[in-house]
């Protein structure tokens, strides 16, 4: 189970030094705006994925006269975690002390949810949004799959590459079936998975109320039509994929589609019940991985009070605590969340802990 021990920060946007012990079930952070709640979220993702979820830029996460930021996290068994990412050059990441395998290592070693204002692309945003989430879970739940994902997307890169540069069809042939293969693969992977977690999340929606009253569907969409194998409409599409100069149908056009009453969730639904649905998508990924893993991920949870009524609080904090997972939330307010994570930490004999996070210094309460 991935539980951080202690989690310390240098030189990370406004924290210039930060050294954590988090509880390992509720971590409640409270400060104003501005004040590093949420860089202090961004260094555990960056932990957790690599990455910032705020900047793709490498030189606004690094604090000002600060040549390096350092993030560092050691979990229950002993595990440590170690990223560096300097002003320049390349960004170093050692698990238990040596150099990571690639991103994919340090994601199962501690694998992790955001649910941020971000989390409405889910619903609101471009397939890709979608396609991630559905990615985030056959990788973590089907280890085989990263492999098909990996030579999918070479086949792909290399079909698109033959087409802008007006090669002939039997150059790009063998890359067409090339993706054909893997992506019957991945369609395989990622429609059983939905299966499995159609279930699971039917009964949660039953257990906190369905968003708006109403039944809601999700429907998964492969990137190609029905009926007929990727390989027949690559060869159906080539003139017209010259023309584009890409690729136009394949795994990396599937997309999930959610309804609620037969309507488009993200048009008939208000933000605070599109936030709820996608916290419990997000709560019913966790679940699965537990039940066909063993293994819990970390929950980054910023502003929880932001679009969700006193009522829906109660019913993340009520999955989120179902989980007996770690999970850190942020908040403004300490009177909007605290009393909420108090009463689910005791009903699922979870440990909390509580920081006051105040112009990039934590410390705890």
């Amino acid at each position: 189970m991935p539980v951080l021990t202690r989690f310390a920060i240098s030189g990370l946007r406004n924290i210039a030094e930060a050294n954590l012990e988090p509880a390992p079930g509720f971590n409640l952070i409270i400060g104003n705006n501005g004040s590093g709640k949420t860089s202090l979220l961004e260094a555990l993702y960056l932990l957790g994925m690599g990455r910032s979820f705020r900047s793709h830029l490498q030189k606004p996460l690094i604090s000002h006269a600060m040549q390096v930021a350092t993030v560092f996290g050691q979990t229950a068994d002993g595990t440590t975690i170690g990223i560096q990412r300097p002003q320049r050059g390349q960004q170093t990441i050692k698990i238990g002390g040596s150099p990571a395998e690639g991103l994919a290592h340090l994601s199962r070693t501690l694998p992790l949810q955001l649910i941020n204002s971000d989390t409405f692309q889910l619903m609101e945003g471009s397939p890709s949004d979608r396609r991630q989430f559905l990615d985030w879970g056959v990788f973590h739940v089907e280890h085989q799959y990263l492999e098909y994902w990996r030579r999918a997307r070479k086949a792909l890169e290399q079909r698109n590459l033959l087409l802008r540069s007006e090669a002939k069809t039997n150059e790009i042939e063998p890359w067409s079936h090339e993706l054909a293969i893997n992506a019957g693969h991945m369609d395989q992977y990622r429609q059983n998975y939905l299966d499995q977690l159609a279930t699971l999340f039917a009964d949660t929606l039953l257990d906190i109320g369905a968003p708006g009253g109403a039944s809601v569907e999700v429907s998964y969409w492969r990137g190609w039509e029905p009926q007929t194998d990727l390989y027949s409409q690559l060869q159906e599409n080539i003139a017209k994929e010259r023309k584009y100069g890409h690729t136009i149908v394949g795994p990396h056009k599937a997309d999930l589609r959610f309804k609620v009453g037969g309507h488009d969730a993200a048009e008939v639904l208000s933000r605070g019940q599109l936030k709820l649905l996608i916290c419990a998508l997000k709560v019913v990924q966790a679940q699965h991985l537990i039940a066909s893993r063993g293994v819990h991920c970390l929950f980054l949870v910023d502003d929880l009070p932001a679009e969700l009524d006193v009522s829906n609080r109660e019913k993340v904090c009520k999955l989120l605590g179902s989980l007996k997972t770690q999970v850190f939330l942020t908040s403004i307010e300490q009177e909007s969340l605290a009393p909420i994570a108090v009463r689910q930490a005791e009903v699922n004999g979870m440990e909390l802990g509580m920081f006051h996070v105040k112009h990039g210094k934590i410390d705890p309460r």
